[in-house]
């Protein structure tokens, strides 16, 4: 089977219902299908991956807005002058390793061991290392360290633009040493960033894992199924109800329901469903089942600066692969243990709409810093009790002192970067931000700060009183429930998110099949 649409439910009931076909949900229905005697239905509130945009992995940027996106907005950004900012979020299968950058980012090893030491056992960085090793089919520098022959393809960009080689000097000027695989011994340095970019198309979970998998009978993917709420009885999920093709209809799960719909669905599902805090349940008017405070709670996400913007002094040549082929990571101060900022070199221009008219020209690129040791938290509440109501999305950028401290010092470091030798063949002048004062700059920062589209944390693992799932990613208070997706993370990892989703849906799998 090629069509992810020729597919649909074919059962009332099923062994497993996964709700949510992103980069673990995919992952999920993959391995557990691999099971012949159990059933699977996975289901999918978007459509298919086909358009063109999602296929030419440099066109990310096109599909943030419109009919692939949820068109999700934030709360007004207290902390950046009552701005709201737009919270891309895939609705395809695929989720949003159908319309991300491709950067492959495995995290810090003290990322799992953090969430290890957060009561979450069994999630340490050399079992992290053990299931990316089975996921990756690494084509690059030989390393003990990787995994060769698994689902996802993952490799180094392809004759890097310019400025990307330009990039990777710069680094010099900043005591940041350019290594060659930043998955491997040292992610601290300049790097060309790992794509899952394969045959010049994009390679998502949706391509890597699921459509191999439409060939077996005992899995089914129901696109364009917009769950409403759960079906909960005695303490337990016994299906769910979703909205498809004009009407309401419900499946039955003879095992387990399994959320993979996201940071802003796996929590606005629990609430729908009268799981989450009992006082804001009532207001609402929704009939609480289980008391779980920590339900939409522990939002983070990486904020992203748009951004050190430079005038080529040439003709921009056009992107490559994915438009943003290296990366650095390097710390705010030198006491740090491990980094806590990410640059990225985007060859385009990249500037928030609030700072668009001071943009003179779009023959530009940007040197983009992004702090990804956030202490801010946010939180995602109900609109309304009407299950179509988007969430309300509070990000709570820039809320520590210490976020907007590190963001002003990454600022210093691209700027030193972006005047340093290595980009002397490609710079007219720095466009934004200019020459500021420290006070005039964070007033940049507060226009500037933005989504690096990593948002988590939501349905919090652990064992203290916010967590919402247990380190098997049972849910609190129910059984046959679980959560599975970007939102359990406890601590968001230090880079791009979508590779410890993977991973999470990997491991998800394990824990369901025992």
């Amino acid at each position: 089977m090629t069509d992810f649409a020729q597919t649909g439910k074919k059962r009332a009931a099923y062994d497993y219902v996964i709700v949510g076909a992103g980069s673990s949900g995919c992952v999920l229905a993959t391995r557990l299908a691999e099971n012949p005697d159990v059933t699977v239905l996975l289901l999918e509130a978007g459509g298919t991956d086909t358009h063109p945009d999602v296929q030419d992995p440099v066109r990310w940027p096109w599909l943030l807005r419109g009919e692939l996106d949820w068109g999700y907005q934030s709360a007004p950004l207290k902390n950046c002058n009552g701005r709201i900012d737009r919270v891309p979020r895939a609705k395809m299968v695929g989720g949003c390793h159908s319309h991300n950058a491709s950067a492959w980012v495995r995290g810090h090893p003290t990322d799992f061991d953090g969430w290890a030491e957060q009561g979450c056992h069994g999630w340490e960085w050399t079992e992290a290392l053990r299931l990316y090793q089975r996921i990756e089919d690494w084509n690059g520098p030989p390393s003990s360290l990787r995994g060769v022959g698994g689902p996802q393809y993952v490799a180094l960009p392809d004759d890097p633009h310019p400025l990307a080689q330009a990039f990777l000097q710069s680094g010099q000027a900043v005591g940041a040493p350019q290594i060659v695989d930043h998955n491997a011994e040292s992610m601290e340095g300049t790097a060309l960033f790992n794509l899952t970019i394969k045959d010049g198309l994009r390679h998502s979970v949706a391509r890597s894992y699921l459509l191999p998998a439409l060939e077996r009978s005992n899995l089914d993917v129901q696109l364009h199924a917009t769950v409403h709420r759960l079906l909960l009885s005695d303490g337990s999920c016994q299906g769910v109800q979703y909205w498809h093709d004009h009407e309401l209809v419900e499946v039955h799960a003879e095992q387990e329901v399994i959320l993979s719909a996201g940071v802003f669905g796996s929590p606005q599902i629990l609430l729908l469903s009268g799981i989450g805090p009992a006082e804001d349940l009532r207001r609402l008017g929704v009939d609480v089942q289980v008391d779980l405070c920590g339900v939409g709670q522990n939002l983070q996400d990486h904020p992203l600066l748009g951004g050190i913007n430079y005038e080529c002094s040439m003709p921009l040549p056009a992107a490559r692969n994915n438009g943003a082929e290296a990366t650095m990571w390097t710390r705010s101060e030198s006491a740090r243990d491990v980094p806590d900022l990410q640059v990225a070199i985007l060859e385009f221009p990249f500037v928030t709409p609030e700072l668009l008219p001071d943009l003179p020209t779009t023959n530009c690129y940007c040197i983009a810093p992004s702090v990804v040791q956030v202490a801010s938290r946010g939180q995602v509440t109900l609109r309304s009790a009407d299950p179509s109501a988007a969430p309300v999305i509070d990000v709570n950028f820039l809320d520590s002192q210490a976020d907007r401290n590190a963001m002003l010092a990454a600022i210093a470091i691209c700027r030193e970067m972006g005047a340093s030798e290595a980009f002397a063949d490609f710079r007219k002048r720095e466009v934004l931000p200019g020459l500021r004062s420290r006070s005039e700059m964070m007033d940049f920062v507060r226009q500037a700060t933005t989504t690096y589209f990593h948002p988590c944390g939501t349905c919090k693992m652990g064992t203290d009183r916010w967590a919402v799932v247990d380190p098997e990613l049972r849910v609190y208070g129910v059984t046959g429930l679980r959560v599975a997706d970007a939102s359990v993370m406890p601590q968001v990892t230090t880079g791009n998110t979508n590779a410890p989703c993977v991973l999470i849906g990997e491991k998800a799998a394990e824990m369901v099949l025992g």
